[in-house]
């Protein structure tokens, strides 16, 4: 891909903007280059250390990323979820430092980015930066080229982008500024605004960012990944590495080098199984993949994922009904046939076993109980596909 012409926005995420560095891997594989790459928060802050450092240097920093780069707590502050500092056995003792102190202390992220970021090096980037932040008080956007910002300052801009409420207050000549995810998480308005038709945005946001339609004519590439990728501050090592295998994948399938929802396939091997189960089922099959705990950061084989799938299905229809007493099925029944049931506390592979359950005793019935859907989020799809597919689908595997 040629670099004129075509713009990066990534996205505002915390900790979660590891999935980025994944989504870079992908571009230099598949040789894509940017004219323009502006970023909100996290993804202002990737976005200068790719740039100016460049994808080894952005790695080494997230491969070794502890909590205490990031802020400094007080002494007598101790994590009780470790990595996790937004975790609830945490809030207590953190809305006492945010008080005490005026905000959690981010100057070892500043450091942090003084170590990484090459501001000589970026200002001389054929790519040209921008960063999204939000001026207080109004909270009004204040989208910034490099060109705009003043040299010896790109630091303090960079912790402008991703100051969240709660942090220590960034101050610059007097102004203070706010997460730039207040005013645009993935910052495509920039892009736009100087031209760029043929836009790709890196999305952290569970529930996606980008949702006003584009101008006519504008070619649009969106990364996002339809599950949670954990919390803000969230850098326990097993999850930064997991979000980052996502996005690396992501963007392989954004570009059509890789297929499929929750999971990944060649494009072959996702053929496939559409082969097998056909358009309308193989999504509820990923889904109920999902449920199982199916690994979603390795690229499967079609007969290897109908295999696994499989062999959870029985695993898990086997716990179900050995704990199917303890779990006090039959009374769950009874409330969800009187419309009283208010809650459901079972794990996703429980879950949907029940669901089955009840969506086979519904079609038996000559007067079938309304399921309550709420009670199985992301679970209807599997459900349907597995009551569809019998079990001897799953024995007989897609042709060499």
């Amino acid at each position: 891909m040629n670099r004129q012409g075509y713009g990066l926005a990534l996205g505002g995420g915390g900790a979660r903007g590891v999935y980025e560095i994944g989504a870079w891997h992908a571009f230099e594989e598949l040789g894509i280059e940017f004219s323009t790459v502006t970023g909100t928060s996290i993804g202002a802050i990737n976005g200068a250390i790719l740039l100016s450092a460049g994808y080894e240097r952005a790695l080494d920093l997230w491969n070794n990323l502890q909590i205490e780069q990031c802020l400094e707590l007080s002494p007598s502050v101790t994590l009780k979820a470790d990595q996790n500092v937004l975790h609830m056995r945490n809030a207590r003792m953190l809305a006492k430092e945010i008080v005490t102190r005026g905000g959690l202390n981010t100057r070892p992220l500043r450091d942090l980015l003084n170590e990484y970021v090459d501001e000589a090096a970026l200002r001389a980037h054929p790519t040209r930066f921008g960063l999204m932040t939000a001026a207080l008080p109004e909270i009004k956007p204040q989208p910034l080229w490099i060109e705009d910002i003043p040299e010896g300052l790109l630091i303090d801009y960079l912790m402008a982008s991703a100051h969240l409420p709660g942090l220590q207050a960034v101050q610059i000549d007097g102004r203070h500024f706010l997460d730039g995810g207040f005013s645009e998480n993935v910052p495509l308005s920039m892009l736009r605004k100087v031209g760029i038709r043929r836009l790709v945005a890196v999305d952290l946001e569970p529930r996606p960012s980008v949702r006003s339609p584009l101008p006519d004519n504008t070619q649009l590439t969106f990364i996002h990944n339809r599950k949670d990728l954990g919390g803000l501050l969230d850098v326990t090592p097993d999850l930064l590495r997991r979000n980052q295998q996502l996005g690396y994948l992501d963007t392989l399938k954004a570009f059509d080098q890789l297929n499929g929802d929750f999971f990944a396939f060649l494009p072959a091997e996702y053929h496939r199984l559409i082969e097998q189960f056909g358009y309308d089922l193989l999504p509820g099959l990923e889904q109920a993949a999902d449920a199982y705990g199916l690994d979603r950061t390795q690229i499967w084989q079609a007969e290897t994922f109908v295999a696994a799938i499989s062999e959870r299905r029985r695993t898990v229809q086997h716990e179900y009904e050995a704990k199917r007493k303890a779990l006090k099925i039959e009374s769950k029944l009874a409330l969800i046939r009187n419309g009283k049931l208010n809650a459901l506390k079972l794990i996703p592979p429980l879950r949907l076993a029940f669901l089955i359950e009840l969506t086979a005793n519904s079609l038996k019935s000559d007067t079938p109980s309304r399921i309550p859907l709420k009670f199985f989020p992301g679970l209807s799809a599997a459900a349907q596909a597995l009551q569809l597919i019998p079990d001897t689908a799953f024995d007989s595997q897609p042709a060499e």
